[in-house]
């Protein structure tokens, strides 16, 4: 009787370990992916404001195109259609149109790094001072 307990509770100690290994995996790797989108999206809305601010610069059209394209693979679906929507609608448009949709996007990437928001106002690009 007394082995059958311990045989019992070493088999229960062990799906607990299991169990638990598990679990803390999946939080890694979302953790992990949380990480690299977030990465993904700050070089995003860099190259968009560096585009914004010179948008006749070779360098700045060619950092914001590599972003964009590395957006196609990290980004949520919903992110990636704001995006595609900002882009055909909102650029070059007047600043009132632009910032509507910019701040759609913002909005969504914000949604897929998991911060919620209950009323996100509405931003703009703002240039650097050049010295």
């Amino acid at each position: 009787m007394e082995i059958v307990v311990a045989i019992i509770a070493g088999l229960f100690s062990i799906c607990v370990a299991i169990f638990g290994a598990v679990f803390i995996n999946l939080n890694n790797v979302k953790l992990q992916t949380r990480k690299l989108k977030e990465d993904h999206y700050v070089r995003y809305i860099e190259s968009v404001h560096n585009l914004a601010e010179d948008n006749k610069s070779i360098q700045a059209l060619k950092e914001y195109t590599l972003h964009r394209d590395k957006m196609f693979i990290v980004a949520s679906e919903k992110v990636v259609k704001a995006m595609l929507e900002y882009e055909a609608v909102a650029v070059g448009k007047s600043s009132t149109e632009h910032d509507k949709y910019l701040t759609r996007l913002v909005v969504e990437i914000r949604k897929d790094l998991s911060v919620r928001d209950k009323s996100y106002p509405q931003i703009y690009l703002k240039a650097s001072k050049k010295q």
